[in-house]
């Protein structure tokens, strides 16, 4: 083969590893990947994908931009090369958003038992631990397992936790037509305890008025529609923050925790931030880590997760971003809770728009989070982090944001007991 032959195939090979899943491959089984996908051009304005439809492939994004859009008229844009086409484009089945060319696109078509058959066999950066061969790896517990989270995971078979039903019904609640705020309390009412929380949230400092609230109808007026909406959500999803086993218990309330913690932060930086709405700024920083959750399900049904917390850390690092965005999606969440959980870990994330995003807001929320707390690692400081220079802080340099957070930190605190009582 000749060296503009080897070159061309090595860049090749580099394109095919922009994309999660198949970076898992070996060099040789992307080739012989690449021999048996379809490369499929489209012009500009051709549909791509119908809304509904389902089949055995997956459609990677290789050259151009596509448009998607959902049943309910949101539309998303997903660039080749960007941080969105590492995954298959509209990948949950049956289709969430009907997937068309924005500009002239080359897609990638790979069978999806191909794939699973190779990932089966595609070597693991995980190391199981010290004095395991290379041979002993395929017939050890945790290698098998690995395996087939990532089957089950390509596959779509992996077992997604629900929306928790009390969401659900608000959404639903606030979806009809003329609907009254009485409507949403007489629905909040049902359950004790989320509206006392909900009662205290209303006379809590962050919405408190001139009279003392004590029933859930005058906290929903109070409060508002979208508050209560993006409040009773969050108070919901504390349910399946949950494990049965005491290891796993103990990995989840240091989820919620963090979680907490950047919901609480990315709250007062909102309240800094024209044109971002706090609440959905604190739902945003509470789900940014929710592709963990999966995760520690998967190891409850699995003691050798248990019993190999290395693995299982190994694990959540790796699949965190792209099962939280699956998840969001199939919770049919907005593109900008998606784009949040998305990008939370890529500090250098830039987002192309000159006004702040909700994954902006998310971004500094974390580092600020991680700020005193060398067990998470190195942080970049943030007058690097693209993110910090979009919100709306003025002219503040890192440590006068700094201070200003210490200033907030009542109010801050205030969100936090929210979250944790």
């Amino acid at each position: 083969m000749s060296s503009e032959s080897l070159d061309q195939a090595s860049s090749d090979l580099s394109r095919l590893k922009h994309f999660s899943l198949l970076a898992k491959l070996s060099d040789p089984q992307l080739v012989v990947l690449s021999s048996r996908a379809d490369y499929r051009r489209y012009s500009k304005g051709a549909k791509i994908l119908d809304l509904g439809s389902q089949d055995s492939y997956d459609y990677f994004l290789l050259e151009g931009e596509v448009a998607l859009t959902a049943e309910d008229g949101r539309t998303a844009l997903i660039a080749a090369a960007s941080q969105a086409a590492r995954q298959p484009v509209a990948h949950l089945q049956p289709r969430r958003y009907e997937v068309k060319a924005k500009s002239p696109c080359v897609m990638l078509v790979v069978d999806q038992p191909t794939l699973t058959r190779m990932l089966k066999d595609a070597p693991l950066d995980y190391q199981i631990g010290e004095g395991v061969s290379q041979v002993d790896r395929t017939e050890h517990p945790a290698y098998s397992l690995i395996t087939s989270f990532y089957q089950d995971l390509n596959a779509h078979r992996l077992t997604l936790p629900s929306l928790p039903d009390m969401a659900m019904r608000i959404r639903h609640v606030t979806e009809q037509p003329n609907f009254h705020l009485n409507d949403i309390s007489k629905v909040i009412v049902r359950d004790p305890v989320l509206t006392a929380k909900l009662i205290r949230s209303a006379n809590s400092p962050l919405y408190r008025g001139f009279k003392e609230i004590e029933c859930c109808e005058d906290a929903v007026v109070r409060l508002g529609l979208d508050t209560t909406r993006q409040l009773i959500t969050i108070f919901t999803l504390r349910e399946i923050f949950r494990s049965k086993n005491a290891m796993l218990q103990k990995r989840m309330t240091k989820l919620w925790r963090h979680s907490s913690d950047v919901g609480a932060i990315s709250f007062v930086l909102a309240r800094m931030t024209p044109g971002i709405k706090p609440e959905q700024a604190l739902l945003a920083g509470i789900l940014h880590d929710i592709g963990v959750v999966p995760v520690i399900m998967y190891a409850e049904e699995h003691p050798a997760l248990r019993t190999h917390e290395d693995m299982l850390e190994s694990l959540i690092m790796e699949l965190r971003q792209e099962i939280g965005c699956a998840l969001l999606e199939n919770w049919e969440f907005p593109d900008a809770f998606v784009a949040a959980a998305r990008h939370a870990e890529d500090y250098m994330y830039d987002s192309g728009q000159e006004t702040p995003t909700y994954a902006d807001l998310v971004i500094v929320a974390q580092i600020h989070s991680y700020i005193g707390k060398p067990e998470h690692g190195v942080i970049p400081p943030l007058d690097q982090v693209p993110a910090f220079h979009k919100l709306a802080l003025g002219e503040l340099s890192p440590q006068r944001s700094l201070q200003v957070l210490q200033m907030a930190e009542e109010e801050i605190n205030s969100v936090r007991r929210l979250l944790t009582d």
